[in-house]
Order: C-alpha cells, then sequence, then structure tokens
C-alpha cells in the first residue's frame, strides 16, 4: 500500500510539472498584443493628428509614438533600435518603415496596421503605403524561425552543463574554470554554427561569439553556483528559474512589447531574455540596443560569483566547525567516562551518522 502510494505521489508531481511547464511556455503566446511598441513619427502637424488617429483605432495602446525632424532620423531611430518601425509622410502618402531583424513578428503586425493608413481610396497616384525593411532579418531565416529555435537549447544545454560541471568536479576552482571553459568554447562553437554552417546570423564572428558565450556563462555560472551553494536544491532553483521562468518569457520569437505587462519587462531581466536581445543586437546592430541585456547577463555572473564565494567560505569554515564538534577515529576521547576529552571508551563525539560532525559534512553537499 506504501508503495502504491509512493508512486502515485511521485506520478502526480510528475504531471504537475509537466502541466506548469506548457502553461509557462504557452501562456505568453495565447496573450500575445502588442503593448506601447515605440514607432517613430515624421510628419507635418497638420498630418500627424490623422495619422495617431488611424493608429489608435487600428490597434488602440498598440504604439507608443514619438517624434523624429524626417526619414533619415526615423531610419537612425530603427538601426540604434530605439523603435521598431517609423512612418513618414510623403507627398504621395505615408511611408512604412520596419525593421524585420528588431522582430519579424512586430515587422509583420506594423505592415498589416499600416493599410489603415492609406488615402482615401481612389487618390492620384497612390496605390497603397510603401513598405521598407531598413533592418532585413537573415535571408536565410526571414521569419526568424532558427533564430528562436537557438535560444531554447542555448539556455538547456547552459543549464545542463552547469549540472555536469557541479556533479563531476567536486572542487570549486575546478568548477569555476570548467563553467568559463564552457561559455568560451560553446560561443566559439555555436557562432559558427548559426553564423557560417546555417548561416542564419550576420555580424562579425567573434561579437557574435561573445553575445554567445557571455549568455552560457550566466546560465551555467548561475546553476553552478546555486548547487555548490545551497546543495541539490540549487538544481531546482536553477531549473525553476531558467526554465519556467526565463524562457518562456524570453521574448526570443516576437518582442517584449508584445507580450502582457509586466512581463515581457521581466523577460528581460533574466538570462534567457538578456541573451537573445544581446545576441540579436550584435548579429544585426552592431551592438546598439545590447546595453541593458549586457548589463544583466553581467549581473547574473557577478551573482554566480558571489555564491560561488559564499560556498568556498562556507567550505573553509566546515572543517573547523567538524574539530570544534570532535572528530575522532575511536570510540571516545575523553580521559574520564563521558567527559569527551579522554581516551576512555564512549567519552568523545563520534563521526557515526546522526551525529553533528556528520549533518555538517552533509551540509556541504556539493559545496566542494
Amino acid at each position: 500500500m506504501k508503495l502504491a502510494a509512493r508512486s502515485g505521489a511521485v506520478a502526480l508531481a510528475a504531471v504537475g510539472v509537466q502541466a506548469l511547464m506548457v502553461f509557462a511556455f504557452t501562456a505568453p503566446a495565447a496573450h500575445t498584443a502588442p503593448h506601447r511598441v515605440p514607432l517613430a513619427l515624421s510628419a507635418p502637424a497638420s498630418e500627424r493628428a490623422a495619422i495617431e488617429q488611424r493608429l489608435a483605432q487600428a490597434a488602440p495602446g498598440a504604439f507608443a509614438i514619438h517624434e523624429v525632424a524626417d526619414e533619415a532620423a526615423a531610419r537612425a531611430a530603427l538601426a540604434d533600435r530605439d523603435d521598431y518601425g517609423a512612418i513618414v509622410a510623403t507627398p504621395t502618402g505615408p511611408h512604412l518603415l520596419v525593421a524585420s531583424a528588431a522582430s519579424p513578428a512586430v515587422a509583420a503586425m506594423l505592415t498589416e496596421v499600416g493599410s489603415h493608413l492609406a488615402p482615401t481610396a481612389g487618390a492620384p497616384g497612390v496605390t497603397g503605403v510603401a513598405v521598407t525593411d531598413v533592418v532585413p532579418a537573415s535571408p536565410n531565416d526571414p521569419h526568424g524561425g532558427a533564430f528562436t529555435s537557438m535560444v531554447l537549447p542555448l539556455v538547456m544545454s547552459s543549464l545542463i552543463a552547469g549540472v555536469l560541471i557541479t556533479i563531476k568536479l567536486p572542487r570549486l576552482r575546478d568548477r569555476a574554470l570548467a563553467t568559463l571553459l564552457f561559455a568560451l568554447g560553446g560561443g566559439l562553437t555555436v557562432a559558427v554554427l548559426a553564423s557560417h554552417t546555417l548561416a542564419f546570423l550576420p555580424g562579425s564572428y567573434l561579437p557574435v561569439a561573445a553575445a554567445i558565450g557571455t549568455s552560457a556563462l550566466a546560465v551555467a555560472g548561475f546553476t553552478t553556483a546555486a548547487a555548490s551553494l545551497l546543495g541539490r536544491r540549487g538544481f531546482p532553483l536553477a531549473g525553476i528559474t531558467m526554465m519556467f521562468l526565463a524562457n518562456p518569457l524570453s521574448a526570443a520569437a516576437t518582442a517584449p512589447e508584445l507580450l502582457p505587462t509586466p512581463w515581457g519587462a521581466i523577460g528581460q531581466d533574466l538570462p534567457a531574455g538578456a541573451a537573445a536581445t544581446l545576441i540579436r543586437s550584435t548579429a544585426f546592430f552592431n551592438g546598439h540596443g545590447a546595453t541593458h541585456a549586457a548589463a544583466v547577463l553581467t549581473l547574473w555572473i557577478a551573482l554566480a560569483a558571489a555564491m560561488l564565494a559564499a560556498a568556498s567560505r562556507r567550505t573553509r569554515r566546515a572543517p573547523a566547525t567538524v574539530t570544534e564538534l570532535g572528530t575522532v577515529t575511536g570510540p571516545g576521547t575523553g580521559t574520564e567516562p563521558g567527559t569527551g576529552t579522554g581516551t576512555e571508551p564512549g567519552a568523545g563525539t563520534v563521526t557515526e551518522p546522526g551525529t553533528e560532525a556528520a549533518a555538517v559534512a552533509r551540509s556541504a553537499d556539493f559545496a566542494g
């Protein structure tokens, strides 16, 4: 009966994990909608109000509009990742600028909304709203599917690497070195696959490799550090953080502004979202728009380093703690029965299971 109850409890827990994971990954996609997507507008005052009104009617609350001087300024705003798109008023009608490299999903949405900006049908010389892709996506990945598919395995493999490094290497210094080597090798290898073998990431090879390696270091470093400091409890902490929170909220397939508020912003403060932004900005925009993502990943790496340092300090204190409790090899260390200070049988603290010394040793777990 106990065996059946235990089996049922384990199966129920597994079902709960499965349901939670499915919900975490599908909920953001099921509620995708634009929320204050940055959009530049260059138009005379006489036309500006009409264009803003058409946008509000087509997609209420979807855009955060700000004015720019001219088309050159609008193009610069897209190239710097300040905006996802721009509308430029011309004598023949509105001209829509998009940057599909920033988000193919947003570019498609802007193109659809742009159809509502066309002047009244029948106007002479006007056939529709002209659309220009200022920063296009890779021709080998026009819809961003390959880029999106890269982010999840990048995070998963880094998480797994952190687990393996922790289990296989007992010393903290070895774990730290292995994590750095993994990030270096992973960044160089994945960059070759993405930039050359599959050719869906443009940009200079070394900066792209650095962006990928930094992302891997943040995830693997946090996983290793959490387990080193917290023992086995660190693994589920890292798994929940990276798989149940960071990945679903990364907005790698869409954009942070398409996720429900405030989850899009929260996702950019987690490693997966920051990784997607950093790699995208590095590959397509020469690093523009990468400042926040780089800062976030740096903070996660610094957090991992601090946790490893804390684990190291605890490890150095553990032998002293055990000594204070009286680690012995014989039946006793007391000179008088029961005193714990001599050599008579039964007098000292021993290191059998259940004693305080054994508890300290067990508490160190993966601490190195």
